[in-house]
């Protein structure tokens, strides 16, 4: 953007993007932070640098939420390590992960099975799939969204679920840890290492869609990824 008036949404978008890029811990939404991102992932003893697929989407598949994901098409937003990406492929879906960790996904996808797809995505900013998905699933991007960005996230993603589908998302929980409020990293760029969201926040925000079930992560199920720090929700288009 030169130094024009803004008179488009888009430049505004762009003013607070670079508010936010400007902080210490700032924007960890775009290709910039790629490097952040695997080195998070792949440190030893860090809460991520699991294999566990999310306990909220075990218990949907088991309570039949989900339908039959076999051979259903599911795009994992910001996949990570691809650990819920892998358990979509081992019930039978075919699955798209985005991520911006881009050496990550690298090493990953040797391993990965066939009906999986990787792909380096910055998810607010570079061409997404052409398609509409089954299930649209999100553990742990949305929460590291800028607020301003948020607008653009429904935007782009919301459309991806197809009618009848499914979108889930795993944040972290406001009701269990302090939050900045929006308005503050908007003003200063300091996004403090992530937003939290309570349940409610969440019934608002996805507004369009039509919710099925909105609860904390429970802990204590073997085999399972279970922060006590998280909240769950599923909806449907």
């Amino acid at each position: 953007m030169t130094d024009a008036r803004i008179h488009t949404v888009d430049q505004l978008l762009d003013v607070l993007d670079r508010v936010v890029s400007a902080s210490g811990r700032g924007d960890r939404s775009d290709a910039s932070a790629a490097d952040f991102w695997t080195g998070l992932l792949t440190t030893p003893g860090h809460p991520l640098a699991t294999q566990l697929p999310d306990e909220a989407l075990v218990d949907w598949h088991e309570r039949g939420l989900l339908w039959d994901l076999g051979g259903a098409h599911v795009l994992d937003v910001g996949c990570g390590a691809a650990r819920n990406t892998r358990w979509f492929a081992e019930h039978g879906a075919v699955v798209d992960g985005i991520d911006l960790a881009k050496d990550l996904l690298d090493q990953l996808r040797p391993a990965m099975p066939a009906n999986v797809t990787l792909a380096a995505t910055d998810v607010l900013r570079d061409p997404l799939p052409d398609r509409e998905y089954d299930v649209v699933y999100d553990s742990g991007c949305f929460h590291h969204l800028a607020p301003h960005r948020r607008i653009t996230y429904l935007q782009r993603v919301l459309p991806l679920v197809r009618t009848g589908g499914r979108f889930g998302i795993v944040t972290f929980a406001a009701e269990r840890m302090d939050t900045p409020r929006d308005v503050d990293v908007v003003a200063t760029g300091d996004t403090y290492g992530g937003m939290s969201f309570t349940l409610d926040d969440l019934r608002t925000i996805f507004a369009d869609l039509t919710p099925l079930e909105l609860r904390a992560v429970r802990q204590g199920r073997p085999g399972t990824f279970a922060a006590d720090f998280l909240n769950a929700a599923l909806f449907t288009r």
